[in-house]
């Protein structure tokens, strides 16, 4: 068996059980929406979220009034939440690719194989990212078959759920290869889940700051959850800032690379 089908297989139970959690998620948003929808109860929500703090609303990203009885908005708000589950599972993913065959001991069964540590990264680069797309992917299919059970009849909504995916697609591609960037710097895969972890919140908050004080708007382009917040690709037709799309995309290649060079030069633990 190659590497690759090596690969896949090892990730496959962890890959099974972030679909469970999250499909769990998804179900659990998607079946408060009838209710959430009714009239009553949809001017019960306006009423409460306008007696709100402004500074609170804007940091559960409700900075501007949700339709709850539109299944796109309604999706788009709850979506933030599926957003930060698919870049956590995306860190982690990436963080602990490297590392751990240092820890478990495998790496020196690896090295003694005529493989060279640019086909190591390259080979564990293409299987977490087809098990990240395999875990997108699904997620997708789960929404869209709770989007036609609620929709209205002659609901328009497949395109702009495709741009809200693809977008948050993006934002993990970014915690992704910093992931792997962090797995060939770190000394053992008990540090990999925590830091990336760490990682994830510590720009997550940036984001947060950024939008409830004026002065640390800046902050914004430190947090890539914020540049396909789901809402405001909603609210944008599809469209993200280019600048959001050109610093990802920076991103993505530099982590590539640091992780290709840096790990090539590490003193691995044999």
């Amino acid at each position: 068996m190659n590497m690759y089908k090596v690969e896949i297989k090892n990730m496959f139970k962890s890959l099974l059980t972030w679909i469970i959690v999250m499909v769990g998620i998804i179900s659990l948003f998607m079946a408060m929406f009838p209710s959430m929808s009714s009239s009553g109860m949809s001017e019960i929500i306006r009423t409460k979220m306008d007696a709100i703090p402004e500074s609170m609303r804007k940091s559960f990203g409700l900075s501007e009034a949700v339709d709850f009885s539109d299944l796109l908005q309604y999706f788009a708000y709850t979506a933030q939440y599926i957003l930060i589950g698919n870049c956590i599972y995306a860190a982690i993913l990436g963080a602990n690719s490297l590392i751990k065959e240092e820890s478990e001991g495998t790496i020196e069964f690896l090295y003694a194989q005529p493989i060279s540590r640019t086909k190591i990264v390259s080979v564990k680069m293409l299987s977490t990212f087809t098990i990240l797309y395999i875990f997108n992917i699904i997620l997708f299919l789960v929404t869209v078959i709770f989007f036609e059970m609620f929709k209205p009849s002659a609901y328009e909504y497949f395109m702009q759920l495709t741009y809200m995916y693809k977008g948050m697609l993006l934002a993990q591609l970014v915690f992704w290869t910093l992931g792997f960037a962090l797995s060939a710097i770190l000394p053992k895969v008990s540090l990999a889940t925590p830091t990336a972890l760490g990682l994830f919140f510590i720009t997550y908050m940036l984001g947060i700051f950024s939008s409830i004080i004026d002065k640390l708007h800046w902050m914004r382009y430190l947090s890539p959850v914020e540049y396909v917040m789901p809402s405001n690709v909603l609210k944008a037709h599809g469209n993200i800032e280019s600048s959001y799309i050109i610093i990802s995309l920076t991103i993505i290649f530099v982590a590539t690379l640091f992780t290709f060079f840096r790990y090539k030069a590490k003193d691995l633990k044999i």
